[in-house]
């Protein structure tokens, strides 16, 4: 039983270099250990942050980074253990992987593309990112408010410091790992072929994000209408802008068809937007009344913006009714939707405790002894008073 543990394992003709007793020892073991380990730390971490963090936010934020350095130890633990395990065939075996992902596979000047190159891109890109964003929420949040600058300003100016910073660490990023600045131009010139050959709207999206941004048509935040969409700006992307719509719906929009069209930004310069409510009163309401009665309904609005002015206008003589319009101004257009129908609410409520009657369209049919009949009222019973004109007829205009 003792030799059978500590001899070496094969797998068919193949021996591996070590043992059952090496490997439940040497990684079997640690890796549980690290396992139960980095668990049982998660849970003491967890419960501390529960107990002294009260925000919500930074509970799941500390969490979340947690997380992610156990993983890292628990993957670098096992990844010791194997060459632990392996021994001295480990660093062979690990040198020449190494060598083989190190091998260029292309060259151009001073430049040398590898797999490891390639491997290096990403966390060069990572750090790009979390650059620019930095970058951009210290200035927003700090240094441009002290120039007196307004929000669509700083969000543009915070926007293109935040896409500079990218490029930036980009660039030093790639002269780190290796790759000759010069091949940007060889880069460009590879995309000025691809346009070719489908590359037009992503260069369309790209140069439009650039736009968006740097004039300053939409900032996060806006309410838009985008063809037959309304909703909330959430992120402003170089390839594209992320919108919310009403029904909480998420729209991934291309910014060529921002840029491309017509864009209706309900809070371009000025949130205060204008709400239209329009209602037909009877030929026999007292007019002066109903005007002095909107007006109150539009005083009491919760959105009303102060100092306005709430404007009553008689639109029209339609043929139910005599058409009224209500305007009133409100401070926010996100508000748009609750104070049109707390508007018409109201109007429904004061109108019925002033019994002022709100028609609604009638159809009257005349009959050959000159009498009417009301079809919208119960007591008028079409069909009985055709049947008392022609007792042998039962539908209207039958022959």
């Amino acid at each position: 039983m003792k030799q059978w543990l500590s001899s070496p394992l094969s797998i068919g003709n193949f021996t591996l270099p070590f043992s059952l007793f090496d490997f439940l020892l040497r990684f079997a073991l640690p890796s549980v250990g690290f396992l139960l380990g980095t668990f049982l730390l998660y849970l003491i971490i967890r419960r501390l942050t529960k107990r002294y963090v009260k925000e919500e936010k930074k509970q799941r934020t500390i969490l979340l980074w947690t997380r992610r350095v156990l993983r890292t130890v628990v993957f670098i633990g096992i990844l010791l253990s194997i060459v632990s395990l392996m021994g001295a065939r480990a660093y062979g075996s690990l040198g020449r992987f190494f060598r083989i992902l190190n091998k260029p596979f292309f060259s151009s000047g001073k430049t040398q593309i590898s797999v490891i190159s390639l491997l290096l891109f990403i966390p060069v890109i990572a750090i790009a990112s979390w650059t620019g964003k930095l970058v951009s929420a210290s200035l927003e949040s700090r240094s441009l408010k002290r120039f007196g600058l307004d929000a669509e300003q700083s969000f543009t100016i915070g926007r293109l410091l935040r896409y500079a910073a990218m490029v930036l660490v980009f660039i030093f990023g790639m002269s780190i790992i290796g790759i000759d600045l010069s091949a940007i131009g060889v880069l460009f010139g590879v995309l000025g072929i691809g346009i070719g050959f489908g590359l037009q709207s992503i260069i369309a999206d790209f140069f439009a994000g650039i736009t968006l941004i740097s004039m300053g048509l939409v900032k996060e935040g806006d309410r838009i209408r985008v063809g037959e969409y309304d909703g909330n700006i959430r992120h402003i992307r170089l390839m594209n802008t992320e919108l919310i719509t009403f029904e909480n719906e998420t729209l991934i929009i291309p910014n060529r068809h921002l840029t491309g069209g017509t864009i209706h930004n309900y809070s371009y310069k000025d949130r205060r937007v204008v709400i239209v409510n329009e209602v037909d009163v009877s030929y026999d309401s007292d007019l002066d009344e109903v005007i002095e009665l909107l007006k109150a309904v539009a005083a009491k609005n919760p959105w009303l913006q102060s100092n306005s002015e709430i404007l009553v206008r008689v639109k029209t003589f339609a043929s139910s009714g005599i058409s009224m319009q209500l305007r009133t101004w409100i401070h926010d257009v996100g508000a748009r939707a609750d104070a049109l129908s707390w508007t018409n609410l109201e109007i429904w409520r004061i109108f019925g405790a002033h019994n002022i009657e709100i028609p609604f369209t009638q159809i009257v049919v005349h009959q050959q002894d000159n009498s009417s009949i009301d079809l919208l009222r119960p007591e008028s019973s079409v069909s009985s008073a055709a049947e008392s004109h022609n007792p042998d007829r039962s539908e209207i205009g039958e022959d």
